[in-house]
């Protein structure tokens, strides 16, 4: 990935030091970035790409001439900041003294975390839909998951709508914390968890997502259907020094590209 517009190279320090941010920036970020777990991801294609096709509108006059305009989806840009004190990094190279990475690994955690609320929830603000929010979705109510058996029922609820609709999996599911967490009981007469049983059904992977308060999203699997468009993906720059610190920005540009919104089944 190109770093002309990072400043990276500006830094007065070893690569070594940008080694450690890197490793702990990127780290701390995939263990959080649920988004991924569920959707293929399409780039990085660079910083410059602003927005991505989602087709044409075509409206028709009286006369019989059809006109076109083209819709298209922002993509986010997301950035944070971090600082690390001058002095630390002068020990690190100086003598291998210990280095902190915990504004560096808090910082890539909130990006993470704002990465995951473009692809579940949109911004009203910012013009853009979520899986959770996006029209043309189907939806299921969801009963009481504390009840034995209740999730499996709900999930072959939510395969049998996707069905109905022409998308026959394999279907992947991510589920809020709660949720997931209740698959982990045993039926009453027999060794299998709900979550053993479930994983027939959702053979495409069950993911925990953090990101989620309440209820899940159930969907086809496939980037046909839907993806995550990275135009920079998450990287750390170079800003300067800041007082007795230096200030570093971690940022990636990202879009929910959703083709087919029917392939979407959210569990309320």
């Amino acid at each position: 990935m190109s770093e002309k517009f990072l400043h990276r190279d500006e830094a007065p320090f070893s690569p070594a030091v940008w080694q450690m941010i890197d490793e702990t920036v990127v780290g701390a970020a995939k263990a959080q970035m649920c988004g991924r777990k569920l959707l293929h991801t399409e780039g990085p294609f660079g910083l410059g790409l602003k927005s991505i096709s989602t087709g044409d509108n075509e409206v028709t006059s009286q006369e019989g001439i059809s006109a076109y305009a083209g819709c298209c989806t922002p993509l986010v840009m997301i950035s944070s900041s971090f600082k690390v004190p001058a002095r630390d990094i002068a020990a690190f190279e100086s003598n291998g003294a210990p280095l902190s990475m915990a504004q560096a690994a808090q910082a890539a955690i909130k990006c993470a975390r704002m990465e995951d609320t473009v692809v579940f929830n949109g911004s009203k603000e910012l013009g853009t839909q979520g899986l959770l929010t996006a029209k043309g979705g189907g939806s299921h109510k969801i009963g009481n998951w504390q009840e034995v058996g209740k999730a499996a029922d709900d999930v072959i609820s939510g395969a049998t709508l996707l069905d109905k609709q022409g998308f026959v999996g394999p279907y992947v599911l991510a589920l809020s914390p709660t949720l997931f967490e209740n698959l982990y009981r045993r039926y009453p007469d027999g060794d299998m968890t709900e979550l053993e049983h479930i994983k027939q059904i959702a053979t495409g992977g069950i993911i925990k997502a953090n990101s989620l308060e309440k209820g899940g999203v159930m969907m086809q699997t496939g980037k046909q259907f839907a993806s995550i468009v990275l135009g920079q993906d998450l990287m750390t720059g170079f800003i300067g020094p800041e007082g007795t610190s230096y200030e570093f920005s971690i940022s990636e540009t990202a879009a929910l590209k959703l083709n087919r919104p029917e392939a979407v089944c959210v569990l309320k």
